[in-house]
């Protein structure tokens, strides 16, 4: 029992100093910092009738400028690698000449309010990472207390236990237009220490500048992450056949009426057209409008069937309208002076249209 007392007390002291560094000391270099302490170099004294040798400047250290921090030195100055803003988002980049942590957004998507978007992202991030929000002015969000805690030393009494707290304040500003803005993220807050706040640390502006990057670059990934996952939905549903049936536009005009959204049937009408001999010569979203010549002996089914096959139309030129009625779109079909067409010959074309529409995208080529 004597060995056993003798060995635990001679292992006791071996586990208070068993632990991890610190994150402060993390940043310093390894090593002491005795040079502090020496002195300034005498120049050298060439005695009276002596040459004085010839001295390289190569190595000289450079003067510190104007706006240096003069007291960041020893343990304060930090060396690790600065860390740079990574704007791997789709429709994200840097502006140039600003020192401020920004990157700058693009809208990627017509039909997505880049405002919102933006605002839901930062939302939904710090939702993701459990970050409480202190404020939120729209333009403006503040978050609450982050805290982190590791322990780095371990005895038989209790952890020492190194908390870093922060607060972080997003701003958000797109231009008039809706179409590019930017977000920039600044560090408002900043506590640390070892079993409680130690008030002696102060952070220097490049240390506030590194923890900032750090997160915005966190916030860009989860923006990259979440616009990659609209992408890939988008192509999943342009991708789809698309249910059509016989209806009326708004103004009582008959159509076809497809179960998708605008932009999907928009999309779907670029490859459907061709294949019913329509050859498009120009269209305007703006006005949701394809103009179309129609040409039979150059669509798939003419190709495939013959004359005997082909649409209830005359060769000449033609409109084709898309009308967006909720999660549904209108295809109404019209003359070159926008009449649209006849009932009867709406009809007749119904079933042609809608077999292409049903069929899945990759079946278009």
């Amino acid at each position: 029992m004597k060995h056993n007392r003798l060995a635990i007390a001679a292992l006791a002291p071996v586990l208070i100093l068993v632990g991890c560094s610190t994150p402060l000391e993390r940043r310093q270099a390894s090593g002491g910092f005795d040079y502090l302490e020496q002195p300034e170099p005498t120049p050298l004294v060439v005695p009276a009738g002596l040459d004085a040798p010839r001295l390289s400047r190569e190595f000289d250290i450079p003067k510190l400028g104007d706006n240096a921090e003069r007291d960041v030195v020893g343990p304060r100055l930090d060396v690790r690698p600065p860390l740079q803003v990574l704007p791997l988002a789709p429709g994200t980049r840097l502006q140039d000449g600003v020192d401020s942590v920004t990157v700058l957004v693009e809208s990627n998507q017509d039909d997505i309010d880049l405002a919102q978007e933006i605002h839901e992202t930062l939302l939904k991030f710090l939702d993701d990472k459990s970050i409480n929000v202190a404020r939120d002015d729209g333009g403006v969000i503040v978050t609450d207390w982050i805290e982190n805690e590791e322990v780095i030393g371990r005895s038989w009494f209790r952890d020492k236990v190194y908390q870093i707290r922060q607060r972080y304040e997003f701003d958000t500003v797109v231009k008039d237009h809706g179409r590019s803005g930017s977000i920039t993220i600044e560090l408002v807050d900043h506590e640390e220490g070892l079993d409680g706040v130690d008030d002696s640390i102060v952070l220097t502006d490049a240390d506030r500048r590194r923890y900032a990057i750090d997160m915005l670059n966190n916030a860009i990934a989860y923006m990259n992450f979440e616009r990659q996952q609209r992408q890939a939905t988008q192509e999943l549903l342009n991708g789809r056949g698309i249910k059509t049936e016989l209806g009326f536009d708004s103004d009582e005009n008959t159509a076809f009426v497809a179960e998708a959204s605008f932009d999907q049937v928009w999309r779907r009408m670029d490859k459907v057209l061709p294949l019913l001999g329509f050859q498009v010569r120009d269209l305007d979203q703006q006005l949701a409008t394809y103009f179309v010549d129609y040409e039979p002996d150059g669509g798939f089914w003419a190709s495939l069937w013959g004359d005997n096959d082909e649409l209830p139309l005359e060769e000449g030129p033609y409109q084709i309208r898309l009308e967006p009625m909720g999660e549904r779109t209108a295809i109404t079909l019209m003359d070159n002076e926008a009449n649209p067409l006849p009932t009867e010959t709406v009809t007749q074309m119904y079933n042609r249209f809608a077999e292409l529409l049903q069929k899945e995208s990759r079946d278009l080529q």
